[in-house]
């Protein structure tokens, strides 16, 4: 059966909105079950992805060029510009690219401009990425154990922010307090993720085509295991 068209225009849902399907809570996931879900929905889910994925690299690529002109080095307020440019265009593509996991996870249809859904959320998405990032330093000069704990548990702060409409520290919260009970697990989980990439890279990054869809939706497998989706998002 052949794929979707990941570039379709995305059709109205004023009249009929498409509603997750029925999944419950399940703090004590699996991580063969979670691969082994993820393999079976990442296979016409590819196309949607990297159409995505290329759309965040093409943007990224337009949107950096212009910095490079400038003499970065020699001046920290440029510097601080560019970052503060850069990531106000680019984080909520990204975004977008994580949710698409998330929406898949629960058998809502996905398409390739999804990416571009959450840019009225910009200014929430930057604050709460700031936030994230200077909590996360200090953890790292607090003895470095702390910072990589808090770069686990507040991996799901961003779903939750777009997802359950919540404000920002109550995100980072959230979801430090729910991956605290399975920390190691999650852990774990990004660790196997990132190693299943490497190894994908090394045939000419040809595995790159599988392991990206899938390394997404292993994310939204978790985050729906952990959290729930309870509507369209």
């Amino acid at each position: 059966m052949s794929e979707p068209n990941p570039y379709q225009t995305p059709q109205s849902n004023l009249e009929e909105v498409q509603q997750p399907g029925n999944y419950q809570l399940n703090p004590d996931w699996d991580l063969g079950d979670v691969f082994k879900e993820a393999w079976e929905l990442t296979k016409e889910y590819k196309l949607a992805m990297w159409g995505a994925f290329l759309i965040y690299i093409g943007i990224s690529v337009v949107i950096g060029l212009p910095f490079e002109f400038f003499d970065n080095k020699e001046s920290p307020v440029m510097v601080l510009v560019s970052q503060i440019i850069i990531g106000l265009v680019t984080y909520p593509l990204g975004v977008g690219i994580t949710m698409m996991g998330v929406k898949r996870s629960v058998g809502l249809p996905v398409n390739a401009f999804m990416v571009f859904d959450y840019y009225p959320k910009t200014i929430p998405i930057f604050l709460l990425y700031l936030l994230m990032m200077i909590m996360i330093v200090l953890g790292i000069l607090l003895l470095v154990i702390p910072g990589i704990y808090l770069a686990i548990a507040y991996s799901m702060a961003v779903p939750l922010m777009i997802e359950k409409n919540m404000r920002l520290w109550e995100a980072l919260e959230t979801s430090r307090k729910a991956i605290h009970k399975c920390w190691f697990g999650v852990f774990g989980l990004y660790i196997v993720l990132g190693v299943i990439l490497l190894v994908s890279i090394i045939p000419l990054g040809i595995g790159l085509i599988w392991s990206m869809p899938f390394l997404f939706i292993s994310m939204g497998i978790v985050y729906r295991s952990l959290f729930g989706v309870g509507r369209a998002f």
